[in-house]
Order: structure tokens, then C-alpha cells, then sequence
């Protein structure tokens, strides 16, 4: 029997926003970024990326998994089931108190949530709505 230690929020954030960066749906996704990575507005390891408001304006957005865990075998998905990847999630209240956090530190303007689906869509849907 393999004994699993607990997973803090922090390899949770590692993990999950690393995974998000498949979903390509901000306009810094999926792009490499010149740098040192130290620098204010570096995306690649921290999940924040970039995209517009309706004005034009560009705002940073915390763009994390829910969960990387899946009921589903979508070929195409890097969460599907038979994937071999190190599988978390977060809490609602975990979402809620990174996001807080980041905005705090004025890093992000808003979030950017996506997620695997656990057990069925619907009961998926109930954990985001809570968050």
C-alpha cells in the first residue's frame, strides 16, 4: 500500500496552471516569452496570461484548472483518463484564496477557470458555481 502525502496548494498551483496552458483561448497561451522569467509579466510558470477587455484594454488573468482529473478519454485532451499525469484539484475555497491573493498583490485583474470533469458535468458545474 502506497502512502500519499498531502499536496499543498502550492504544487496544486504548479500543476494546474501548467496544465491550463492548453487551453488556448488567451491571447498569450501557449507562447514562449523572452526573459530571464523574473520579470513583471512573465506567464510561462506562474498561469497568469493575457487577454483584452471590450475597450481594448489588456488585463492579466489567473488561468488555472478546477482539476485536471477526468471521467472522459478525449484523444485530443491532455487530462483525458488514460493520460499518465499527476492528477489534483482544488477546493472552491482554495480557488477563491489564490485568486484574492493574486489580485491583492495587483498580478491579475480576473480569472480565467477551466476544468476536467469529476464524476459527471453536472456535479463539475456544482464545485465551480460554489467557487
Amino acid at each position: 500500500m502506497e502512502i500519499q502525502k498531502q499536496i499543498t496548494v502550492y504544487e496544486k498551483l504548479n500543476i494546474l496552471s501548467d496544465a491550463a496552458k492548453y487551453d488556448v483561448a488567451c491571447t498569450s497561451s501557449g507562447t514562449e516569452r523572452k526573459g530571464d522569467g523574473k520579470g513583471i509579466g512573465n506567464c510561462v510558470k506562474s498561469g497568469i496570461c493575457h487577454s483584452f477587455s471590450a475597450d481594448g484594454r489588456c488585463i492579466s488573468l489567473l488561468k488555472i484548472l478546477f482539476t485536471n482529473e477526468c471521467i472522459y478519454d478525449c484523444k485530443y485532451c491532455i487530462n483525458r483518463a488514460s493520460n499518465d499525469v499527476r492528477r489534483t484539484s482544488f477546493t472552491p475555497d482554495e480557488v477563491c484564496m489564490l485568486t484574492i491573493e493574486f489580485y491583492r498583490r495587483n498580478y491579475i485583474e480576473g480569472l480565467f477557470l477551466s476544468s476536467g470533469i469529476l464524476k459527471s458535468p453536472d456535479y463539475t458545474m456544482e464545485l465551480l458555481y460554489a467557487t
